[in-house]
């Protein structure tokens, strides 16, 4: 197929007449008729704006390569920012967390964790419904911040256990519950162990 035959396919495509294509470009009516009939070809300005309107590359104008819609071009970079925003926002409820507790030690650096590692999760799986990312780029979320979310957790569910009224992001100790850290730790990191090399085979397949 020839830039002749693709402005043509494209017009038709839209539903629009030569003229009305022509009025839209700012050229004559003849001149694009030329350019479907091979008489003569639209400059580079023309290719430009036809690709805007059509919302096609002017790759595929040009060279008939990716015939992907602009669109689909922004819709793609828009899944590849929030794929890397969102363990960022895992990453930064726990770190803030722990920031927040030494500031203020009170439930505040709870919420605060919780909100951030809720809200990627959020916009992860809003991506993924919207079609912005694929499944890999939800396993890549996953094995970024698992880590985060699930020290986060457990030493939440370990304080509401041994330390009763203690909000901490990170496990408090004291000097009669070195034998329960000691299994939270096992625990802990033998399920990011686990749940980091599965993630990592899910990726590589």
């Amino acid at each position: 197929m020839k830039l002749a035959d693709r402005i043509l396919e494209l017009r038709k495509q839209k539903g629009i007449s030569q003229e009305e294509l022509a009025d839209r470009l700012g050229v004559s009516r003849q001149s694009v008729s030329k350019w479907e009939s091979e008489q003569s070809e639209p400059g580079m300005d023309k290719i430009i704006q036809m690709s805007d309107y059509f919302e096609v590359t002017t790759d595929y104008l040009l060279k008939g390569i990716d015939p992907v819609s602009k669109s689909d071009v922004k819709g793609k970079n828009i899944g590849n920012i929030l794929s890397l925003a969102a363990p960022f926002m895992a990453w930064t409820g726990f770190i803030t967390s722990l920031a927040f507790w030494y500031e203020y030690q009170n439930t505040l650096s709870i919420m605060n964790g919780f909100l951030w590692m809720a809200a990627s999760v959020v916009v992860i799986y809003t991506a993924k419904l919207n079609q912005l990312i694929d499944n890999k780029a939800v396993t890549r979320y996953w094995l970024i911040s698992f880590p985060a979310v699930s020290i986060f957790v457990l030493s939440v569910l370990y304080n509401l256990i041994f330390s009763p009224g203690v909000t901490a992001p990170f496990p408090m100790v004291f000097a009669n519950q070195l034998t329960f850290f000691g299994i939270w730790a096992l625990i802990t990191v033998c399920l990011n162990i686990a749940v980091e090399m599965m993630l990592y085979k899910n990726l590589r397949k």
